[in-house]
C-alpha cells in the first residue's frame, strides 16, 4: 500500500493582509465621498450677486427655498437643488456711443412735433430689487424665460424689456417739442428728458409686471428709488437740416452786425450833425481838418516874436 502524503498549507504573510485592507478602506472612502457629495451640495456666490434657492430632488418639489446672501461660501444645500445668481450691483443699459450695450451707432428715433426724424442716445442706470418677494417673482416671470442670471440672458433682458419701453417713452413726449428746441434749447431737452423719464418710469413696470429695478443708490436696506434717465443732445438724421440751421444763423449773426452798424453810422451822423449847427459848415471842416493832421497851428503868445523856419529846397542835379 503506498503511503498517503501530508501537505502544509502556508498561510498568507501578514504584510500582504494589511496593504489589502488599506486598499479596501480607500476604496471604501471614494465610495462614501462619491456618495456624500451625490447626496449633498454647496454654492457660493460672489459678492455682488445674490443667490436664489430651489429644490430640485428626487423626492421635493423645485420650488425656492430660500435666499443666499452676497458672497456667501460652500452654503449647503440639498441633492439636486439649484442657485440662480443675479446682480446686485449697479446696472446700466446704454444705447449708442462708445461702452454702448447695442451698437455704436445705435439711436433712438423720436419725431418732434414739426415732423423731423431725430436721433436721441439714452443711458440708464439701475440696480435689482432685492426684496424676497420681489427677486423671486423676478426670476420666476422673467429670469427663466430669458436665463437672466446668465450674462447673456441678463443683455437679451434688457434688450427685450427695456428698450421697446424706452422707445415708446421718446415717442411719446418727442411730438411736444419742435426738433430746434430739443436741438438747440438746453431748458427744453431738460423738460424733454425729464418727460421721457416720468413715462419709461411708468412704462416698465407694467411691461414686466412688476417694480423689479430701483434707483441706482439702492443698496437693499433703502428705499428703491427712481432709475437714472439721460439723454443726450437729439440731433436730426438729415445732416442737411443741421447745415440749414448753421446757415441760417450765420445770416442772423451778420443780419445784427449790419445793424449794429448802422446804428454807430446813425450815431455818427447826429454828432455831425450837432457839431455843424453849432460851429457852422466851415468851423466843423477846420475841425475835422485839424483833428486828421491835415492842418497844423500853433499858439503864438500874445506881442510874442516868432521864428518860422523857412524848407530849404533840395538841389537837383542837372541830366
Amino acid at each position: 500500500m503506498a503511503k498517503l502524503g501530508t501537505s502544509t498549507l502556508k498561510a498568507p504573510g501578514k504584510g500582504g493582509g494589511v496593504k489589502a485592507k488599506v486598499i479596501g478602506g480607500l476604496i471604501l472612502l471614494v465610495i462614501f465621498l462619491i456618495v456624500l457629495f451625490n447626496i449633498f451640495n454647496f454654492a457660493d456666490t460672489d459678492a455682488n450677486k445674490i443667490g436664489l434657492h430651489y429644490g430640485g430632488g428626487v423626492v421635493e418639489e423645485k420650488k425656492f427655498k430660500s435666499i443666499i446672501p452676497p458672497g456667501a461660501t460652500n452654503k449647503l444645500i440639498g441633492p439636486g437643488d439649484t442657485v440662480y445668481d443675479y446682480p446686485i450691483d449697479q446696472r446700466s443699459y446704454i444705447i449708442g456711443g462708445a461702452g454702448a450695450d447695442t451698437e455704436n451707432a445705435d439711436e433712438v428715433t423720436v419725431v418732434s412735433k414739426d415732423n423731423v426724424r431725430l436721433g436721441v442716445r439714452v443711458q440708464v442706470y439701475f440696480t435689482l430689487n432685492r426684496d424676497q418677494a420681489v427677486i423671486q417673482s423676478f426670476h420666476e416671470r422673467i429670469g427663466l424665460k430669458t436665463d437672466a442670471y446668465e450674462p447673456a440672458g441678463w443683455d437679451a433682458m434688457l434688450q427685450s424689456y427695456f428698450r421697446p419701453q424706452i422707445d415708446r417713452a421718446l415717442a411719446a413726449v418727442g411730438t411736444n417739442y419742435n426738433w430746434a428746441e430739443l436741438y438747440n434749447n438746453e431748458a427744453k431737452k431738460s423738460a424733454f428728458q425729464t418727460a421721457a423719464a416720468k413715462e419709461f418710469t411708468r412704462l416698465l413696470p407694467a411691461a414686466v409686471g412688476g417694480d423689479y429695478f430701483c434707483g441706482p443708490s439702492y443698496t437693499g436696506n433703502n428705499a428703491c428709488g427712481e432709475l437714472s434717465f439721460t439723454i443726450q443732445k437729439p440731433t436730426p438724421l438729415d445732416k442737411g437740416i443741421i447745415d440749414g440751421l448753421e446757415a441760417k444763423q450765420r445770416a442772423e449773426l451778420a443780419k445784427q452786425a449790419q445793424e449794429q452798424k448802422n446804428q454807430q453810422v446813425n450815431v455818427e451822423l447826429q454828432s455831425v450833425k450837432q457839431q455843424v449847427a453849432m460851429l457852422g459848415a466851415n468851423g466843423y471842416l477846420l475841425k475835422t481838418a485839424i483833428e486828421s493832421g491835415k492842418i497844423q497851428f500853433m499858439v503864438i503868445p500874445q506881442n510874442g516874436n516868432v521864428s518860422i523856419p523857412v524848407p530849404t529846397p533840395t538841389p537837383t542835379t542837372p541830366r
